[in-house]
C-alpha cells in the first residue's frame, strides 16, 4: 500500500488543482450595524466570468439564505447587474442581499462610490430594473430601493386556520385591524409578548401557504421594543424552505403601506417614514427603514432601506 504525500509538501498547483481559481467574497449582515445580527448575505463584488453552476456552488458553500453576484450590465440604461442565488436555486429578487451588495460595493469604493455623497443606480435584475440609492457619509452608509405598492385583499377566512397553525388564542388577534393578503398574509397580533412566544406548526403552515399559492405569513404588532419603531414583526415561509426569515425587507415595505392605510401612522407633508423591528426573538435583531410618498389617502410609492456591516471579507477557492 502506498503512502500519501502530505498536502503541504505538494506543489501549490497540485494542492489547489490547476483549474482552481480564487474569488473575493464577503458576508454582510443587512438591516443592522451590529455584527452577527440582522440578515446575512453573501456578496461576490466581481462575478464577471463565473458560470451559473459556479454561482450556485458558491451560494451552496456560503450557506446563507441568499448570495448576490455583481456583474456588468447587459441592458441599456442599467449601471450594473445583480443575480441572487439561494443554496439551491436562483431567485429574481432579494431585499437584504441588495442592501448587503451595495454596502460591500460602497465599502470597496466601487462604481464611483469613493467618498461621501448620494449615488443612484439602475440595477438590471431578473425581476426588472431596480432603482437603488446609496447615501454615504464619512461615518455610515444607508441603502434604499423601491418596491411595488401592494394591493391588499381582506382575508378574515384565514383566522381560524391561523389560530390553530400559529398556536395563538383567538383573543390575541388584534380585532382593530384586518387580516389581509397580497403576496403574503399579514396577521395583526395584539401584544409583543404573543409575537415572541409564538411557535408555529411549520408543516401545517407550509401546506396552507402552498395550497393558497402564497409566499409567507407576516405576523406583526404595533407594540414595539423601541419607542422610535412603529411595528414589530416575524416572517415565516416554510413552503420555500425558510421557517423564519431574520429580517424581511420585502414584507416590511408592504407592512408600512398597510399601517398607513389603516390609520396607524401619520404622514409629515407628503411623506411617511417609519421603522420596522424584526429578528429580535431569534437573536438577529434588525431594523428596516420604510418610506412612503403620499397623495391624499393614496400611497404613490414605497421604498425600504437600512444599514449593513461586513462580517467576513476574504477569498474562496472554486473549481
Amino acid at each position: 500500500m502506498g503512502v500519501a504525500e502530505p498536502l503541504q509538501n505538494l506543489p501549490r498547483s497540485a494542492a489547489l488543482g490547476k483549474e482552481h481559481k480564487k474569488i473575493a467574497i464577503k458576508q454582510v449582515d443587512a438591516f443592522t450595524e451590529v455584527p452577527l445580527t440582522g440578515n446575512p448575505a453573501g456578496v461576490v463584488v466581481n462575478a464577471a466570468g463565473l458560470t451559473d453552476q459556479q454561482m450556485q456552488t458558491i451560494a451552496r458553500e456560503m450557506s446563507v439564505s441568499e448570495t448576490a453576484f455583481i456583474l456588468p450590465a447587459t441592458l441599456p440604461g442599467a449601471d450594473l447587474r445583480v443575480r441572487w442565488f439561494t443554496p439551491v436555486t436562483e431567485v429574481s429578487l432579494c431585499g437584504h442581499a441588495t442592501i448587503g451588495s451595495f454596502h460591500a460595493l460602497s465599502e470597496e469604493g466601487m462604481y464611483g462610490m469613493k467618498g461621501p455623497g448620494s449615488y443612484s443606480f439602475n440595477i438590471e435584475t431578473k425581476s426588472g430594473m431596480l432603482p437603488v440609492v446609496v447615501e454615504k457619509t464619512l461615518n455610515d452608509t444607508e441603502i434604499f430601493f423601491g418596491l411595488i405598492v401592494p394591493e391588499f385583499v381582506r382575508a378574515a377566512q384565514y383566522k381560524l386556520d391561523l389560530m390553530r397553525i400559529l398556536n395563538v388564542p383567538l383573543e390575541e388577534f388584534d380585532s382593530r385591524l384586518p387580516i389581509v393578503v397580497a403576496e403574503d398574509l399579514f396577521v395583526p397580533i395584539r401584544r409583543l409578548h404573543t409575537i415572541f412566544a409564538m411557535k408555529p406548526n411549520f408543516f401545517a403552515l407550509s401546506q396552507l401557504l402552498t395550497n393558497r399559492k402564497l409566499r409567507g405569513v407576516c405576523v406583526f404588532t404595533t407594540e414595539t421594543i423601541e419607542r422610535r419603531s412603529a411595528v414589530h414583526s416575524r416572517f415565516f415561509a416554510p413552503n420555500v424552505g425558510i421557517n423564519e426569515d431574520p429580517v424581511t425587507g420585502s414584507a416590511n415595505g408592504p407592512l408600512g403601506v398597510y399601517l398607513f392605510e389603516q390609520g396607524q401612522v401619520e404622514p409629515v407633508g407628503d411623506m411617511v417614514t417609519l421603522i420596522g423591528e424584526q429578528g429580535d426573538v431569534i437573536g438577529r435583531k434588525g431594523r428596516v427603514i420604510i418610506q412612503l410618498t403620499i397623495k391624499g389617502t393614496q400611497v404613490m410609492s414605497v421604498r425600504i432601506g437600512g444599514r449593513a456591516v461586513t462580517t467576513l471579507d476574504g477569498e474562496m477557492i472554486i473549481p
